[in-house]
């Protein structure tokens, strides 16, 4: 059958842009064809996706097609979704409506191309990624008149990242899925906690949501975890490592993590390494110097094989304030690292089997962060027992439930 991904990135190749490649890999392995369309055409994943005769990679933003017909498209859906609103029509406006036109006047998404791509292709089923593909997928849906079934991905906690978001578009969007996600074929959530928040945002039935598990765990993973980690503090040194990866952005809360590590410093010798790029780079290394942890913390940004350095690290630490599946707990168990994580909405209870696999401490609080990651110093999971848990999220299971729902009439 002829699938269709939509995504707008991969350059990162971290979490939801990782997950994505590999179900359109999986997929294409088991002989569908699969369109994985993108906004942005970069990044070493696509070279894989390119490499294999059941994908193509299709840029949107190359065949946008005339300037004057794609604004028009985009003018026509604001107008239309504009005036379906009872309080816009009555001149008063609404979040959703002023959302629109910033998408339309600002991200300028490539809903011509899409719709076209659609139209001509008429895949089975598109299955969009992250918020704002949802949208412009749902968006473009009206205009179809094709039997393509369109179904979207929520990735993270919605309540909770509206809640501390601080851009409008982040606090708008549980607004914006109440009002259009009854569009939506299906909705898809990698995690119970996520689907059971979606469903209390939007009111939709249960019997239009399915929950598939991240497909995390492959035996290259072990393979990998083989690997020399190429880091002085990691091979050939006796100092136990606490690591952790993720982007450094508000989410995952490393400042947590960097105060509990200057308790847990203060009374043993131990070092700190957190995998990753973003926006908080220099204000992490300000406070590790303003906690004197600076000559025992390193930011190595991000690493091609990750799997090197938790097979060699101590203990993992999620520091989270809100997930959706967190792929990197799942990871850092198969490579037999014993996991501290946050007990966060949502995936750590569920991942970790209600704190059975590993330890979960209160969001934000630094001092049970620090005696839990103690704990796990002194007492380690043994590694069979956090390897059998990871097989739990395997890649082949994940596949088999994507391909399922995917193919379905």
């Amino acid at each position: 059958m002829r699938l269709a991904i939509y995504i707008r990135t991969i350059e990162s190749a971290q979490g939801t842009e990782r997950v994505s490649a590999n179900i359109a890999l999986g997929l294409a392995e088991r002989g569908h064809t699969v369109d994985f369309l993108v906004e942005e055409r970069t990044g070493w994943l696509l070279e894989q996706l390119d490499s294999h005769p059941n994908t193509n990679v299709i840029d949107l933003c190359e065949s946008r097609g005339p300037v004057l017909l794609d604004r028009g498209l985009q003018l026509w859906i604001l107008i239309k979704n504009y005036l379906s609103s009872p309080l816009a029509f009555a001149g008063f406006g609404d979040s959703c409506s002023a959302r629109l036109l910033r998408m339309m006047t600002h991200e300028n998404p490539p809903i011509l191309s899409l719709y076209r791509y659609l139209r001509k292709s008429n895949p089975v089923c598109v299955i969009s990624f992250l918020n704002y593909q949802n949208l412009a997928l749902l968006l473009t849906g009206t205009l179809l008149r094709t039997d393509t079934r369109l179904i979207v991905n929520v990735r993270n906690h919605i309540t909770t990242s509206a809640k501390y978001g601080k851009s409008k578009w982040m606090r708008s969007v549980p607004r914006v899925m109440k009002r259009f996600f009854p569009r939506a074929d299906l909705i898809l959530a990698p995690s119970r906690g996520v689907a059971d928040d979606v469903r209390k945002i939007t009111g939709i039935p249960p019997d239009r949501f399915r929950v598939i598990h991240n497909p995390v765990f492959r035996p290259e993973i072990i393979e990998l975890s083989r690997d020399a980690s190429m880091h002085p503090w990691l091979d050939g040194s006796d100092i136990p490592v606490v690591i952790a990866a993720g982007k450094l952005k508000p989410q995952k809360d490393f400042e947590t993590l960097l105060r509990a590590f200057a308790l847990v410093q203060a009374k043993r010798n131990a070092r700190l390494i957190i995998l990753g790029r973003g926006p908080k780079k220099q204000a992490l290394r300000e406070l590790a110097t303003e906690l004197g942890i600076s000559d025992c913390f390193q930011l190595p940004g991000h690493v091609r094989n990750p799997y090197a350095y938790f097979s060699r690290a101590a203990v993992f630490v999620l520091s989270s304030a809100w997930e959706g599946l967190p792929n990197v707990l799942i990871e850092a168990m198969a490579c037999g690292c014993s996991v501290v994580s946050t007990d966060c909405p949502s995936g750590p209870f569920e991942i970790l089997e209600e704190g059975a696999v590993g330890r979960l401490v209160p969001v934000g609080d630094a001092t049970a962060m620090a005696k839990a990651i103690i704990e796990s110093l002194d007492n380690p999971t043994r590694k069979d027992v956090l390897l059998a848990r990871a097989r739990a999220f395997s890649y082949e299971e994940a596949i088999s439930a994507y391909e399922s729902v995917l193919t379905s009439t």
